[in-house]
């Protein structure tokens, strides 16, 4: 059993369950049937199902050698965590669209993508579509940073 799964995923379970619950409680707009806890309890209720596969993949036995154990990287995880942080400042500062390019390419080179060209084209190109999804199609505008403002 993999304790770290197991408590995580329980951990998971509760933080959507306390969002499915919040966003319930969300007031309704006019007579649509898409108001504004649809898309939070979507996400919390496909949050819910991955968590419990993953609780029930934690009862799976564990590796017989050590060789056949992935090591785990706390290291660059708790940079990964730093980095997060970072990048909520910098969109605060800069904006969305400056700080997204930049984050994407340093969490790219951080977990071990090294190829350059392709890490800037799929940080600018990943930042472009959700510009296009949010800015565009769904009317919603993104931070713009308090230095362009």
């Amino acid at each position: 059993m993999k304790k770290s799964d197991f408590f995580v995923g329980i951990a998971l379970i509760l933080l959507s369950v306390a969002v499915w619950i919040t966003s319930g409680g969300f007031p309704s707009v006019g007579d649509t049937d898409v108001g504004p806890g649809f898309f939070p309890r979507l996400i919390a209720g496909g949050l819910i199902l991955l968590s419990v596969l993953m609780v029930a993949g934690s009862f799976r036995p564990l590796p017989n050698s050590e060789e056949d154990a992935a090591p785990t990287l706390w290291g660059r995880t708790v940079l990964g965590i730093v980095c997060t942080f970072v990048f909520l400042a910098l969109v605060y500062l800069g904006g969305f669209h400056l700080a997204t390019p930049v984050f994407l390419f340093g969490f790219m080179w951080l977990f071990g993508y090294r190829k350059p060209v392709a890490s800037i084209l799929v940080a600018v190109l990943v930042t472009l579509l959700i510009y296009l999804i949010f800015e565009t199609a769904l009317q919603v505008p993104l931070p713009a940073g308090v230095l362009f403002e």
